[in-house]
């Protein structure tokens, strides 16, 4: 069986580290950072998805609700101060640390103890009363269950995650040899079309992916592996939604011909 891999401490996983990074932040930016934390929270969500399309893109269809000028500062202080003590980014600081102050307390106690990282913290905090079905009490009393389980057992985050999902009744994810499988057909359908398309690299690509996480146990993933590896699936990422939104106008624009 699979057992949890050793991690080294993470100076961020931790409600105060988030916010003294926001306090920073707002001390070094006083002019543009908002006092309500409901507003600061859609500005660090707006600058996240500030590369995700180009500049000439936000001069189409309606403002956006902060100018970009402001939103280019605010990326641009928040890397240097993350730069100071990590390796995070800002797409990852937004959408990976700063839900931390949202986690129950008993969530973020686990993970200020080190007894979850930060993976595990959030599939334990998505086992929310409203998402359960149940009071808060029966939730919590729910979570500790789970935790000293996975404690106990020492089995790997990916472990825990699909006991979450099958406490909120949620449907497994595509198979990873199936995923393999669609990307060879479409890779084999470009070549067919036109041998000159160098799309079919892309889902070539996907295929050499879908064969590494098979073959790849989580305990053999280094803290510096991530490192390296999570700026290029935050690149990735920009870019597949940046198509998706493509996709979605011109489909946009087709129903209104």
């Amino acid at each position: 069986m699979t057992k949890r891999r050793s991690r080294r401490p993470d100076p961020l996983a931790s409600a105060t580290a988030v916010e003294r990074v926001l306090d920073s932040l707002r001390a070094s930016l006083p002019d543009v950072i908002p006092r309500s934390r409901k507003n600061l929270v859609a500005l660090l969500n707006s600058a996240r998805g500030l590369y995700a399309r180009p500049a000439s893109d936000t001069k189409r269809g309606r403002p956006g609700r902060f100018a970009r000028e402001d939103l280019l500062r605010v990326d641009s202080r928040l890397r240097e101060l993350l730069a100071r003590e990590t390796s995070i980014g800002v797409r990852s600081f937004v959408g990976q640390y700063l839900p931390i102050l949202d986690f129950p307390r008993d969530v973020r106690e686990a993970l200020e103890r080190g007894e979850v990282n930060l993976f595990e913290a959030h599939q334990l905090a998505r086992m929310s009363a409203r998402r359960l079905g149940s009071t808060e009490v029966e939730a919590r009393t729910h979570r500790r269950k789970l935790l000293e389980s996975h404690l106990l057992k020492q089995e790997p985050g990916s472990r825990l995650r699909l006991r979450v999902m099958e406490a909120l009744g949620e449907l497994s994810e595509p198979d990873l040899a199936q995923t393999e499988v669609a990307a060879v057909g479409k890779a084999d359908e470009l070549l067919e079309a036109d041998p000159l398309d160098s799309s079919h690299l892309f889902f070539e690509e996907l295929r050499m992916i879908g064969r590494a996480l098979r073959e790849v146990r989580p305990e053999e993933i280094t803290d510096e592996d991530l490192a390296e590896i999570m700026p290029a699936v935050d690149q990735i990422t920009l870019t597949l939604q940046r198509i998706v939104r493509r996709r979605e106008r011109d489909r946009a624009k087709r129903l209104r011909i």
